[in-house]
């Protein structure tokens, strides 16, 4: 999603949405682009019905020259009208000097505009020609949530669903493609070289998914199991590299029919990959939008990891074909529910087809955890949160509504059960299918379908911000376990909850007697509760919340701790479980109910870990240490038991992938590589500078730990290494390699080089506008790299704003990859006078949120400091 819109605090008292008075049932609409002057011309013809007398029409347009507005009968009555525009609205008002009586009618405009460089609405991209030699470019668009209104004048709100013919009048050389299959393509009677490409009229949808698209492509083509024609589009001369996507497509599409039970509604379903693109992918309805590296895979030269991405935003993008476009949201207060269901979904189609990835498992790793970090600040917020004008989505729809959103909605259908929630779905998707809807009538399906609580269970988890912290404690007595639970919400400075949330919570409970069964399931629905355990011995471990599904933490008794330790040893418990307990853990010691020091001491117990995904949250949560260890002077000590902690798994990887190895351990490679590398073993960093210095002669490094080399020899890096890894990036074809090195650059630890970088990134053509967030975010993997990335941003705050836009999304991302990761009070307060003092709406929350990081990491240091350091130095 992107932004365009106005400051919250102006516009949620003065929002209001358009009247349903006057509503569109259907668009004829003509586009003819010129990629020379970068301007569009355009021609709408949109049938209304007029429910009340009405003496003027209000739609939108933004950004556009707007004339010649007609209003017919179908009487054939005809008037002109006089258009008044609202700039700051964004809408025109359309006054007629006769009534409109109520009937149907069509309101007839001619428009002209920029064919902008700012990725919304209808904006350029620049590709070269396949021999490089030239530069040139095409036209695509990005409307959700509120930018069709810059393309063509509209009813441009998610609830006013009309049918479109599009046509597009293009040069004939290049390629005219839209949402629905070409109905017609004529030479353009005006000029020989020009061509008038006609397509199908839509289904029944919202303006936010409309797109159409002129440049030149390539394209791979084939039909899925239902005849559905699908096509992956991409820049000449790569279509090859369309094929992973295409192949996962012709089985997730299939799938999705099947498991909605309602098949697919139109007769392609198209993707195409856009040089410049804002976000990974976008699911205009038959015509997907991507992200270069979230679609093209090189059969060569592609890694493990990126096909497991592309695999995992294809299948997310397609579940919107029904859940999204089919269904839509009434108003963006309920986008959550599109954003959560879809990224739910993906893992289970992902799972289905690719069973290698053990997909389920990074869910927890990646998503459920991920959420439980920003939820557990007060500057949180719900799920569910009223949105007013569309400016404020960007500001609300964050990692919580899409991956708290997701965890919620994995949590239900384990309470409900596969077939009562395929059932529900089902019904849903029928019920509404070409409407509007609300989440309670999701609910309402889900209940009716399960016989459970569902509003009444969900509404605790969607409604109110936060989750628990689950305070267990024990009590043995002969053969029986009494186990006491207390909830609390948990925050993450370790401050009481003045407001005394509860929730409703699905608690399991499972023991060492039968570690793949849960013992017990109960609903907690009070401040305190006690299960109590038969048939279990005194040394007996349990744990709660088995495969990690329910939304808490956990705090265990010592002893209950460590106890755990032998199923992790063991694995006797799932890699989701015991990747958790150490999550937990690290949750707990970051808000002070405990010592770091039990972290470290509890580590040792996963040093013959194999699973990738446990290692990523490891990876994770002692990155995240380190990077506020940085800030005192035993920082090498760390890093010794860093590399303690990593030898066994590092020497039992190597370097090489083994014959038939599986794609987790393929991925695992490279991180652990680059952790110990930037740990200091020697050994590995001289291999990798070897390695790197056979790159550059034309042997190449092996795709899957190439990021890893890359990192490795920038960290430690000469201005030549550098310039080396500049010269690639320039002169490399595929986006997932410049992305790799883009990654690298800024992990120097050497101030000249990080600034040399951010000069590459934001001076001359490099990079793409959308790549930069990368390049500045690895810039601050160093506490050399924060400083000089924070006096950067408050010397060109004012011009990146100009560049991207007052309200878009790249603004958030500035302020939260580039000023997270300080751990001193005074640094939060110069952050927080600067941004006062600037007053960009969009990073209010943003800058709250970074402030609470900072302040949580630098009580960290206070608290603990003195007893790691006692830790570490013993000897």
């Amino acid at each position: 999603l992107k932004m365009n819109g106005h400051s919250t605090q102006k516009t949620k008292s003065l929002f209001q949405r358009l009247s349903q008075t006057i509503v569109p049932t259907h668009y004829d609409l003509t586009i003819q682009p010129n990629l020379d002057t970068f301007k569009f011309n355009g021609y709408v013809n949109i049938h209304l019905k007029i429910k009340e007398p009405a003496g003027s029409i209000v739609l939108y347009a933004a950004d556009l020259e707007v004339d010649n507005a007609k209003v017919k009968s179908t009487a054939n009555d005809e008037q002109l009208g006089k258009i008044e525009f609202d700039k700051e609205s964004e809408r025109i008002t359309v006054n007629f000097d006769k009534k409109l009586e109520t009937g149907d009618y069509e309101l007839a405009f001619k428009f002209a505009g920029e064919i902008n460089n700012r990725m919304i609405g209808f904006y350029r991209n620049k590709y070269t020609t396949p021999d490089g030699s030239e530069t040139r470019y095409g036209a695509s668009t990005q409307f959700e949530p509120a930018d069709c209104r810059r393309a063509f004048p509209c009813w441009d709100e998610p609830n006013f669903k009309a049918t479109f013919d599009i046509t597009l009048i293009t040069p004939k050389n290049l390629c005219a493609i839209s949402n629905m299959p070409v109905k017609s393509e004529n030479e353009y009677v005006n000029d020989k070289e020009w061509k008038i490409t006609a397509f199908d009229r839509t289904p029944i949808m919202s303006t936010y998914l409309v797109a159409f698209i002129v440049g030149e492509y390539d394209y791979v083509e084939t039909k899925d199991s239902n005849d559905v024609s699908m096509k992956v589009y991409t820049l000449v001369g790569k279509k090859e590299h369309g094929k992973f996507a295409l192949d996962t497509a012709a089985k997730v599409l299939p799938f999705y029919a099947d498991y909605f039970n309602i098949k697919y509604p139109i007769a392609k379903a198209d993707q195409i990959a856009i040089s410049d693109f804002p976000s990974g992918a976008m699911e205009n309805w038959g015509l997907i939008t991507y992200h270069e590296t979230a679609l093209l895979i090189d059969p060569k030269f592609s890694s493990v990891a990126s096909r497991q991405r592309v695999a995992n935003v294809v299948a997310h993008e397609l579940s919107h074909q029904w859940f999204g476009n089919l269904v839509t949201m009434d108003w963006w207060t309920d986008l959550w529910l599109n954003e959560g269901f879809a990224k739910w979904i993906q893992f289970l189609a992902v799972d289905k087809f690719y069973p290698e990835f053990d997909i389920w498992t990074q869910f927890v790793a990646d998503i459920y955890a991920g959420f439980l970090i920003p939820d557990a600040f007060k500057s949180s917020h719900p799920i569910e949160v009223p949105i007013g004008h569309p400016a404020e989505i960007d500001e609300i729809f964050d990692v919580i509504s899409y991956s708290k959103g997701s965890s919620v909605i994995r949590m239900l259908h384990d309470y409900i059960g596969d077939d009562a929630f395929r059932n529900g779905l089902h019904n849903y998707l029928m019920e509404y299918s070409y409407k509007n809807t609300i989440t309670e009538n999701l609910w309402l399906h889900l209940t009716k379908a399960s016989n459970k609580p569902v509003n009444e269970v969900m509404s605790s988890w969607t409604r109110q911000m936060g989750y628990p912290l689950l305070t267990v404690t024990e009590e043995q007595t002969d053969k029986n376990r009494v186990i006491k639970i207390k909830q609390q919400r948990f925050i993450a400075d370790g401050s009481v909850d003045e407001e005394k949330l509860q929730w409703k919570i699905p608690i399991t409970v499972f023991t060492k007697s039968n570690p793949k069964q849960i013992a017990q399931q109960v609903l907690m629905d009070d401040p305190e509760i006690t299960i109590k355990l038969d048939n279990i011995s005194e040394n007996d471990w349990i744990k709660l919340n088995y495969n990690a599904i329910g939304l808490y933490r956990v705090k265990y008794e010592s002893q209950t701790l460590a106890r755990l330790n032998e199923p992790i040893v063991k694995k006797t418990i799932s890699p989701q479980d015991r990747l958790m307990i150490q999550n937990d853990l690290a949750a707990l010691c970051n808000s002070g109910h405990q010592s770091f020091v039990d972290y470290l001491k509890f580590l040792p117990s996963y040093t013959d870990e194999d699973n990738f995904t446990v290692w990523k949250s490891i990876a994770s949560n002692i990155g995240n240490l380190s990077s506020i260890l940085e800030y005192t002077n035993y920082f090498d000590e760390f890093k010794k038991y860093c590399l303690n902690i990593y030898s066994s798994i590092q020497k039992k990887l190597g370097w090489e992938a083994k014959p038939n190895e599986d794609p987790l351990s393929t991925m695992l490679r490279p991180m652990i590589l680059g952790i110990v590398g930037k740990s200091g073993d020697q050994d590995l960093i001289n291999e990798a500078k070897k390695r790197f210095e056979r790159h550059i002669a034309g042997d190449l490094i092996d795709e899957n730990i190439r990021g890893a080399v890359y990192v490795i020899v920038s960290h430690y890096g000469d201005e030549s290494t550098h310039e080396a890894l500049r010269k690639l990036y320039v002169a490399a074809d595929m986006a997932e390699e410049k992305a790799r090195l883009l990654r690298s650059m800024g992990h120097s630890i050497k101030p000249e080089m990080i600034e040399n970088t951010l000069k590459f990134i934001f001076e001359g053509n490099n990079v793409r506008m959308q790549d930069s967030i990368v390049g500045l975010a690895t810039c601050t993997t160093s506490h050399e790299g924060r400083d000089i990335v924070w006096k950067f941003l408050q010397k060109n705050w004012k011009m990146l704003v100009e560049r991207f836009g007052e309200k878009s999304r790249f603004l958030i991302r500035f302020v939260e990859y580039g000023l997270s990761d300080f751990a001193d009070e005074q640094t939060a307060s110069e952050i927080k006078s600067f941004f006062d003092t600037m007053n960009t709406a969009i990073v209010v929350r943003p800058i709250k949120k970074v402030l609470e990081t900072i302040h949580m990491r630098s009580e960290v240091l206070k608290r603990d400091s003195k007893a790691i350091e006692g830790y570490l130095k013993q000897p």
